[in-house]
Parts: C-alpha cells; sequence; structure tokens
C-alpha cells in the first residue's frame, strides 16, 4: 500500500527527529523515551499491517497506524519548531512542554490499545500473514496466462512495422547470439507481438528448434526448474524425473542447435541474470526475445541498440478496427468503419466515444468489444445503441469487468503491484493531476519533496531533485509514466500518465485515503472527506453556486491545491480557513482566488513546505508572516505583480526553490532582517533585478542551478556579472534586460558582456535579451556544453551564425527580435552538427539567407516568423533530409513561393512530411 510507504517514512522522521532533538525534548523525558520505543516498533510492524488491508478489520488497523503516525510526527515537529525559534516566552513554554507532555502519553496510550488490538485485527489473516498480496498478484497472473493459451492470432494487425522490424532483428545475418526485447507498457500488445512473430513461417524456417515461456508466475529460483524444463522439453529435450533440470543441462541440449527463445514477461534484472546462462553462444544466429515492462530490464539483457518499443495507437481507425474484430455483431455482418455497409452515425460517434476512454491501449479495445458481445447475448432484445449507451454512461467500465477484470485493470495494476514502496506514493500523487495533462516534473518534483517523499541519499552528495529525477526515470522505466517531453540536454521536462494507469491511481488513491480529487467546491463541501491530499477544481463554472471552501474538514490534510476559479472571501474566512488545516505541508491556489493579502492566520501553518500562489492577484503579503513558515522549501508568487517582500524571505533558510518579484529592504528602522542569513540550499530563483543584489548577496546563493532574473537595468549589470561568474553550478541561466523598440542603441547598453562562462560546465540552457557588444569577444567564453540558447534584442552587427554553428552540443536556438542587424546569414558545411530546432523571429533586416550542404544535417524542426525581408527560403534547405517540421508565419511573399507543387521554392521543402509543413 502507499499510505504504507508514506507512514514508514513519517515514523523514520519522527524517529530522527526525536533523537537528533533530545535537549529540546529533555523536560518531558520518560514520556519521549516511550514514545521513541512505541514508534520503532510501529515501522517494524508498518510493512505488515497496510500489506494485509484486506478486510474491514486490518484496514481500520492500518487507518489507525496512520493517524497515530502522523499526530506523533506533527506533535514532535511542531514543539521542537516552537522551541528552535524562540516563538514562546518562558511561562509560555512551561505551558507548551505541560502540553506536549500529555499528548505524547495520549500517543503512547493510543499505541499500546493499537499493540492489543494487534491479534484480533490479524487473526483472519494469520494463516497467509504477508502473502495475501503476492496471492492476488498470482491470481491475476494466472487468468492472464490462461487467456494467451487461448488466444487466436488477431486479423487485424495494428503493429505491422514493429513486426516486420522484430522479425529483421530475428532473422538478421549476425550469426552471435542476440538477445531482442519489446518493451511497453500493460496491455499494448508485447506478447500478441511476440506470438505473432514467433509463429511467422519465415521464422519457423529459420530456428531448428523454438520455445515460447510464460515467466508468468511470482519467480523465485524454485520456479527456475518449470521454465527451464519448459525450454528443454519444447526444443526437443526430455526430462528426468530423478534428475535436476539446470541452466548447464539446457545449455548443453542447445549447444549446437540453432534456438529462439521467446521469454515473456520479465519483471526484474535478477530473473535474466538466472536465465542467462542457460543460452548458449554457438555463433549460429540463435535469438533471445523477451517481453518486458521495465526499460531496465531490457537495457540489461539486450543493451539500448536491440529493444523495441510499443506504444499505445494513435489511429483511430486502427483502433476501430480492433475492436470490430471483437465485438460479436460486427464479425457476423462484417460491418466495416467506412464504406457501403458502416454502422448509423450516431452508432460510430458513440462507439468513437467509449474508444476514447481506451485511451489506444490495444487491451482496453478488445476488452470493450468482448464486453459489449457478452451483453449482446444477454440483453438481445436490447437495441444497439441503446445497449452502447448505456455502457458508455458507466464511466468506471473499463475496470469494472466482475470476474474477468484482470483483462485490463488487473494487468495493468500489477505494474503498481510491483513497484517498491518508495515509489508507491510518488505514482498515487499522479492522480491529482487532470487526466492526460502535461506536467512539468519541476512542479512535480517540488511537491514530492514537499510531501518528503524522495529519500536524502546516505552519502550525501546528491542533490533532493537529482534523487527525485531518479525516481520519475524509474517509474518511466516501468512504463507507468510516459515521457511528453525533453528538455535539451535530454532529461525530462514534461511527463503525463496514461489515461487507465491515472484511472488505477485515481483508485488507489481513494482505497488508501491517499488523495481525492473533486470536480466543484460543493462535491467537496458535500462530501465527508478522509483523504490526506485534495484537489478541487471548478470545472462546471456556470452551474456553480458555491465558491467558498467548507473550513470544517479534515484538519489532517497535508496537500491541498485550489485550481479554476476557486474563491476565498477575505478575513475572517481566510484566518479561520488557515487555522482549520495546520497539518499542511502543500498549499497550492492558482488563479484569481479573491486574496488580496494572507491574514496573520498564514504563519500557523507551520509544517508548510510548499506555497503557491500563482496568478492569484494578491496586492500585498506581510514578509514576516512568511518568515515563520520555518520548513518552507517553495514559495511561487509569479504572476502577482504588486506583490514585493521585503529581506526578511532570506530568514527562510530551508528554502529550495524561490518565484517573486522583487525583495526591497525591510521598513524597520534600517534594520535587514535577513541581511545576514540566506538559503544555502536554494536551487531556483526566478525575481526581477533590484536594489536585493548588492552587497554580494547574490552570488552567496552558490548551490543556485537555475538563475532568472527579469527587468534588468544597467545599474544592476556589473553586479549581475560579478555574482554570475561565481555561481559555477548553474545548469540555466536567463537575464532579461528591460528593452522598448524605441530605446535608442548606445554604448551604455553593455549588458552581460563582461560575463566569463568557460567555468560553467554544468550550464546547459541560456536565455539573453539584452544589447550585446564586442560579439566575437563575448562569444568565446560561452558555456562548453551549451545546449539551448536563446537571444533577444541583441542588436549584433556580425554574422551570428558564423560563430554560434561552431557550438558542439547546440541542440536548440532560437534568435529573436533584432538578434541581428545585417543583411545576410550563412550556415556553412558542417556547422550546427547537433543542431535540431532553430527558430528565427522578426529579424526584420535579413534579407538573404545561405545554407550551404552538409550544414544543419540533425536540424528536424524549423520555424520562420515575421522576418518579412527575407526574399526566399535558402536552397540548401532541400540537402536537409532530417527536417520533419517547418512553419512559416507572417510572411506573405514566402508563403506564395512555396505553394504546394505550384511555388518556386516548394522543389526545396517536397521532401518534408506534408503533415509537418504549416505556412500561414
Amino acid at each position: 500500500m502507499a499510505d504504507g510507504a508514506a507512514v514508514a517514512v513519517l515514523l523514520e522522521t519522527a524517529i530522527n527527529l526525536l533523537i537528533a532533538e533530545a535537549v529540546f525534548l529533555s523536560g518531558v523525558k520518560e514520556q519521549i523515551e516511550q514514545l521513541k520505543r512505541d514508534l520503532k516498533w510501529m515501522l517494524l510492524e508498518v510493512g505488515e499491517a497496510f500489506e494485509n488491508k484486506s478486510d474491514k478489520r486490518s484496514r481500520l488497523y492500518a487507518n489507525q497506524m496512520r493517524d497515530i503516525a502522523i499526530d506523533a510526527h506533527d506533535v514532535i515537529e511542531k514543539f521542537i519548531d516552537i522551541k528552535r525559534h524562540g516563538i514562546l516566552s518562558l511561562t509560555s513554554h512551561l505551558i507548551s512542554r505541560h502540553r506536549l507532555g500529555n499528548r505524547v502519553a495520549e500517543i503512547n496510550a493510543s499505541v499500546e490499545k493499537l499493540r492489543l488490538r494487534k491479534t484480533t485485527y490479524n487473526s483472519t489473516e494469520s494463516s497467509n500473514r504477508g502473502s495475501p498480496s503476492w496471492s492476488q498478484i498470482n491470481k491475476r497472473r494466472a487468468e492472464i496466462v490462461e487467456d494467451i493459451k487461448n488466444q487466436q492470432e488477431p486479423a487485424v494487425n495494428i503493429y505491422e512495422n514493429s513486426e516486420m522490424q522484430v522479425i529483421d532483428l530475428l532473422t538478421g545475418a549476425d550469426k552471435s547470439l542476440c538477445i531482442i526485447s519489446i518493451v511497453g507498457m500493460g496491455g499494448v500488445g508485447k506478447t500478441t507481438l511476440s506470438l505473432k512473430v514467433f509463429k511467422d513461417d519465415i521464422v519457423k524456417k529459420q530456428f531448428e528448434c523454438r520455445a515460447f515461456v510464460h515467466i508468468s508466475n511470482e519467480y523465485t529460483s524454485a520456479n527456475l526448474q518449470e521454465v527451464l524444463q519448459t525450454i528443454l522439453v519444447s526444443c526437443g529435450g526430455s526430462v528426468d524425473s530423478n534428475k535436476k533440470v539446470t541452466c548447464e543441462t539446457v545449455k548443453t541440449h542447445l549447444q549446437n542447435r540453432k534456438y529462439l527463445i521467446v521469454l515473456d514477461d520479465i519483471w526484474d534484472t535478477d530473473t535474466w541474470k538466472e536465465l542467462k546462462g542457460a543460452f548458449p553462444e554457438a555463433q549460429n544466429g540463435s535469438r533471445v526475445l523477451l517481453t518486458t515492462r521495465h526499460k531496465y530490464v531490457a537495457v540489461e539483457a539486450a543493451g539500448t541498440s536491440s529493444d523495441h518499443e510499443l506504444f499505445v495507437i494513435n489511429d483511430i481507425k486502427k483502433s476501430w478496427e480492433l475492436f470490430q474484430e471483437n465485438y460479436a455483431p460486427f464479425k457476423r455482418s462484417s460491418i466495416t468503419y467506412e464504406g457501403p455497409c458502416f454502422p448509423p452515425a450516431d452508432l460510430v460517434k458513440l462507439g468513437n466515444t467509449m474508444l476514447e476512454k481506451c485511451h489506444g491501449l490495444p487491451l482496453a479495445i478488445v476488452v470493450l468489444g468482448g464486453l459489449l458481445s457478452y451483453e449482446e447475448c444477454l440483453y438481445r432484445a436490447q437495441p444497439e445503441w441503446s445497449l452502447w449507451s448505456s455502457e458508455n454512461d458507466r464511466s468506471s467500465w473499463i475496470s469494472s469487468q466482475g470476474k474477468h477484470s484482470h483483462k485490463c485493470s488487473g494487468i495493468l495494476a500489477l505494474s503498481y503491484d510491483y513497484l517498491p514502496d518508495y515509489l508507491k506514493p510518488c505514482f498515487l500523487y499522479m492522480s491529482l493531476f487532470p487526466e492526460n495533462s502535461m506536467i512539468r516534473v519541476t512542479k512535480l518534483f517540488q511537491y514530492w519533496i514537499a510531501e518528503e517523499f524522495i529519500i536524502q541519499s546516505k552519502s550525501g552528495g546528491q542533490m533532493l531533485e537529482d534523487t527525485a529525477m531518479d525516481y520519475l526515470n524509474e517509474l518511466i522505466s516501468r512504463s507507468l509514466i510516459q515521457v511528453s517531453k525533453l528538455r535539451c540536454d535530454g532529461k525530462v521536462k514534461n511527463c503525463h500518465i496514461h489515461g487507465l494507469l491515472h484511472g488505477i491511481s485515481a483508485s488507489e488513491s481513494t482505497t488508501d485515503d491517499f488523495s481525492e480529487a473533486y470536480d466543484s467546491v460543493r462535491e467537496f463541501n458535500q462530501k465527508e472527506n478522509s483523504s490526506r491530499r485534495v484537489i478541487v477544481y471548478c470545472k462546471e463554472k456556470k452551474q456553480q453556486n458555491e465558491r467558498y471552501l467548507s473550513t470544517s474538514h479534515n484538519s489532517r490534510i497535508r496537500s491541498l491545491m485550489c485550481h479554476e476559479d476557486v474563491y476565498f472571501p477575505t478575513n475572517p474566512y481566510l484566518s479561520s480557513f488557515f487555522s482549520g488545516f495546520k497539518s499542511l505541508r502543500v498549499l497550492d491556489f492558482y488563479g484569481d482566488t479573491g486574496i488580496v493579502s494572507l491574514p496573520k492566520a498564514v504563519k500557523e501553518l507551520i509544517h508548510l513546505r510548499y506555497l503557491s500562489l500563482e496568478k492569484s492577484k494578491l496586492e500585498m503579503i506581510n514578509t514576516s508572516y512568511l518568515s515563520k513558515l520555518v520548513h518552507l522549501r517553495t514559495l511561487n508568487l509569479r504572476g502577482n505583480e504588486h506583490v514585493q517582500l521585503d529581506d526578511q524571505i532570506w530568514l527562510l533558510v530551508h528554502m529550495r526553490h524561490l518565484y517573486l518579484r522583487d525583495i526591497r529592504p525591510a521598513a524597520n528602522n534600517g534594520r535587514h532582517e535577513g541581511i545576514g542569513t540566506y538559503p544555502k540550499e536554494l536551487q531556483l530563483l526566478v525575481i526581477q533585478a533590484g536594489d536585493w543584489i548588492y552587497d554580494c548577496r547574490l552570488q552567496k546563493l552558490s548551490s543556485l542551478r537555475k538563475l532568472k532574473i527579469e527587468e534588468c537595468l544597467n545599474m544592476h549589470l556589473d553586479e549581475i556579472s560579478i555574482a554570475v561568474a561565481n555561481l559555477t553550478k548553474l545548469r540555466s541561466l536567463g537575464l532579461i534586460c528591460k528593452t522598448s523598440i524605441d530605446e535608442p542603441i548606445t554604448n551604455e547598453q553593455v549588458p552581460l558582456a563582461s560575463i566569463p562562462f568557460s567555468n560553467h560546465t554544468s550550464l546547459v540552457s541560456l536565455h539573453l535579451k539584452g544589447h550585446i557588444l564586442d560579439w566575437p569577444t563575448y562569444i568565446t567564453s560561452f558555456p562548453p556544453h551549451l545546449c539551448k540558447l536563446k537571444l533577444e534584442w541583441s542588436w549584433i552587427t556580425e554574422d551570428p551564425m558564423l560563430v554560434l554553428e561552431k557550438l558542439p552540443s547546440l541542440k536548440f536556438l532560437r534568435l529573436g527580435f533584432e538578434t541581428y542587424t545585417g543583411m545576410k546569414m550563412v550556415c556553412s558545411k558542417g556547422g550546427f552538427v547537433s543542431l535540431q530546432t532553430l527558430e528565427l523571429d522578426s529579424i526584420l533586416s535579413l534579407e538573404e539567407w545561405e545554407l550551404n550542404k552538409g550544414a544543419l544535417e540533425s536540424l528536424t524542426k524549423l520555424t520562420i516568423c515575421g522576418c518579412e525581408n527575407l526574399k526566399m527560403i535558402p536552397d540548401g534547405l532541400k540537402h536537409v533530409i532530417t527536417l520533419k517540421e517547418l512553419t512559416v508565419t507572417n510572411m506573405p511573399h514566402l508563403r506564395r513561393r512555396m505553394a504546394k507543387k505550384l511555388g518556386r521554392d516548394w522543389h526545396k521543402i517536397k521532401h518534408i512530411p506534408s503533415e509537418g509543413i504549416h505556412i500561414g
């Protein structure tokens, strides 16, 4: 259970707090020592408690353990904060210590009751303790294997190209043993494809012996015998009941044979390591084909060069063909999607609506066809449209198929069941994002870190953000999360989750009281909520009568997110609201919430790690309130143009991510509260330039990885240049000067020209907006591993391409408004060896662009916008065969020249896929 993993983290954190802060808790020593023993006992019990939540009594036991762990953690943390930060007077402290003693005694008593009830709660599971989850998994997998054995070869070839590619790999001329892998999420068709190529006539003729083995039980060394026996018998060997079949036995039998072995559904690298010794290298063209959901298994077995990844179906016609093949009435009547015998238009439309819920997953489409066929047999008299309509109205149809649930949701849920405990809460957190939304990983990591899902590396050498990226990559490699967009350095920028996996995440979250999503304020207010994490949307704004969230909800909520027109009146409502959610770790209000200023009660949210009020139209915040939030790691005030904080914000020494407009000196008789402190762990800072940068305050932020400073003025540039030169850990830098189209060009406008970047070996992304003089001298100090460069308002007088094309790692280049003031631009042969995306926007003086053959040989995307004096696109573009997407806008002259088949420049771009050409 995911909540079990989260509770284990809470318990470990509480125990560590007790050990590390014993001096603060000395006044209640006996109670604290007992609490420490109780928490250690709970830590030992937590795995079993949450593994066995199979009945109401066991679930109650696990939930009580979770509640005690949360109470203990919050009480300890609160008291330590009060002591450490001197919030109370001596008299108040004595009272607080007495209260702490009472609260700890209450928690200890609750633990004792829990201990006494343990036998009762677990009595029904005593004979199978620790095994129900595995039992359920094995049951699911046994049903799946039985289906596969009876599977008929599909008439619709949804993966025709994949089949040909895999067959080519199997039948290639290479005589050495090749390990080939098929990778993809559950239900995407890995087993179907492997069976198809296994039975292919060409493949059959290539191999002397073949074996197809399902690694589909809980694999242990005990199962090794069964797998080896299957391979041996399938390849013409015999099994002696008195002798054990070993890898060496199988290897000896296969030694002089050309063989094909298919290992279907391998879940971990240990399984492969145990089996690989059975496959001899006979230099005769033998092959091993394996299927897996996990990329790291494929890499371990086959490397990256011999794997084949399957994705969901994006072609609605293919989806429809697969559906009709599995819907019995269509089979009988030979109805096709288009042509003279297609179904009525309303039925096609309804069918497409249902197919959309399958999100292109072949298994879900097959299940839908089979489900409707079954219901058609039961209710033969019911009109077909009515049957489909009623089934479509069941939003949960895909996961509620009774005894056949293993066919879709069960198969997908296996990936979740197999997750290690530390990844389960990270996966379930995805349920708090809208289905099919693109998720920015920076924000996702900030949530995970705030919730303390990310475990600090024991070596201490890795940042929390890097560990979060490791977690994400593992979820991606397990086919539970998909990559939407990569950064220029190859790391994930945006991700998403498949719709059906999102449903599993939401279902498991609700079952565990992990999280809950509400479509309206009314729904949130009316439903009794026990979840720890809540997100509220307003999807039906016209019908929305309630806009204020109730303050009487569960005070143990740890994450609260409100998006899309959720409204909050000002005091006293807001003070009452904050007082009702004192356990919050994450508070995220997005958009116009009606909040003009934050009340004093906000400083009572002492556990808060993440606070975002992006685009909420705040007018002011008392920084002293925020400075009491000593655990705050992320503060996002972007889009609030009137809010300024004073330098007390630097008191938040654990801050890691900071988005705000400006920092001003505190208005307290000239005394700057935060001037002697600064957040040493700060990773990300997005801010406007101001007096806060002086006195070396910027360069003290030596841990910065991403820095963006907006509205820089000449008076700030020297200080910024000195600071940036010393911030050598930077990975991304944006320096945005305040400019105007009417601003004259003068020698005084020299932003950034003196910054030496040669020591910035980690800097991969650079955005500069402002006048650059002495271009060749400036360029010699560009970061050596620069991948992404955006230039705007640079007023460069010499052709920038002659220098930029020599940057070996550059993959993305944008030359924006008035970057270059010359009339001709040249890309030389062999230049821009790595560039994949090039954007030219509003370079008004540009008339001629020469592109020599052999330049831009990796380019896949080209955008030209508003370069109104450019006479024609370069002739050399016809040699850029890698180009897949071309966009030309706001250039009517070029639009005519590029008209399909008729335009004078059409021959230069006709090799680009037609769907990739956008001319407007």
